[in-house]
C-alpha cells in the first residue's frame, strides 16, 4: 500500500497483457484502481500524479504488464523501449485520460487551483518542531500572507481564496516530520505549495485532494509520532 493509491493489489491476474498504450490505460481505469483512486488522480496535477505512480505501484505495472518481459509490442507503443520510460508514458496517459472522463467544468476548476498552488511559495523552516495542528496554521497563515499580492498581479484571476482541510481523522497533537538537515536546506525557504505538501504528505502519510476552493489533506494515519521526533 502506498500513501496515495491505496487499492493496488500486486496480485491482480492480467489476463492478457495489453499491447497498446491505451489498452494499458483501460486495463488500470477497469481493473486497478477503485473509483476513489481515480478521483485522486483527476484532483492532482499530473505531475504529482506520475511521480507518485512511478513506485511501489509502477513496479507492479512494469511487472504485471511483461514491460520487463515479452511484452514488446507494448514498449513499441509508448515510443519508448525502456520498461521505466514506458511506464511513464503509460501513466502520463491515464491522468490524460481520467481527466478526458470529467467534466469541463470541473477540470477548469482544478486547472486554476493547481496554478494557485504552484504560484504560491512558502518555507518549511521550523516545521520539523510542529505538531499537525501548528503546521496547518502555520501553512495556512503563509497562504493567506501571499494571497493578496498574487491577486493584485491577476495570477491565477480565477480562484481568490485557498483553504486547508482534514481528512482522515489524525490526532492534530502529534508531531510531525518535515526537512530539517542542511542538505534539504532547499526545502526550508522557497518551495511552491504543491511542492511543499508533496515532501510533507510522503513524510507524515497524508495525500493531498483538490475541492476548489480547498485542498484537502487526507491522512492514512492517526499519529505520527506523540511526542517531537528525536531528531
Amino acid at each position: 500500500m502506498t500513501v496515495i493509491i491505496t487499492t493496488l493489489c500486486l496480485a491482480v491476474a492480467v489476463a492478457e497483457k495489453p499491447k497498446t498504450v491505451d489498452e494499458a490505460v483501460q486495463v488500470l481505469k477497469a481493473k486497478w484502481l477503485k473509483p476513489k483512486d481515480l478521483d485522486w488522480i483527476l484532483r492532482n496535477p499530473q505531475w504529482q500524479v506520475v511521480q507518485t505512480l512511478y513506485r511501489p505501484f509502477g513496479t507492479g505495472v512494469r511487472n504485471k504488464f511483461g514491460l520487463w518481459g515479452d511484452n514488446q509490442v507494448l514498449r513499441e507503443s509508448c515510443g519508448d523501449k525502456n520498461p521505466e520510460v514506458c511506464s511513464l508514458v503509460i501513466f502520463n496517459r491515464l491522468w490524460e485520460s481520467v481527466r478526458g472522463d470529467a467534466d469541463p467544468a470541473l477540470a477548469h476548476q482544478l486547472d486554476c487551483q493547481f496554478q494557485l498552488a504552484q504560484a504560491i511559495h512558502v518555507s518549511l523552516k521550523g516545521f520539523h518542531q510542529l505538531t499537525t495542528r501548528e503546521m496547518i496554521r502555520r501553512l495556512q497563515s503563509q497562504i493567506d500572507s501571499r494571497l493578496p499580492s498574487l491577486a493584485a498581479s491577476r495570477v491565477p484571476s480565477c480562484q481568490s481564496s485557498l483553504t486547508l482541510d482534514v481528512a482522515g481523522e489524525p490526532d492534530m497533537g502529534c508531531f510531525v516530520v518535515a526537512p530539517h538537515h542542511k542538505e534539504e536546506r532547499k526545502y526550508w525557504d522557497d518551495l511552491t505549495l504543491d511542492e511543499a505538501l508533496a515532501v510533507l504528505g510522503t513524510r507524515n502519510l497524508f495525500r493531498t485532494v483538490h475541492y476548489p476552493p480547498k485542498i484537502t489533506l487526507d491522512f492514512l494515519r492517526k499519529c505520527q509520532f506523540s511526542k517531537p521526533f528525536p531528531y
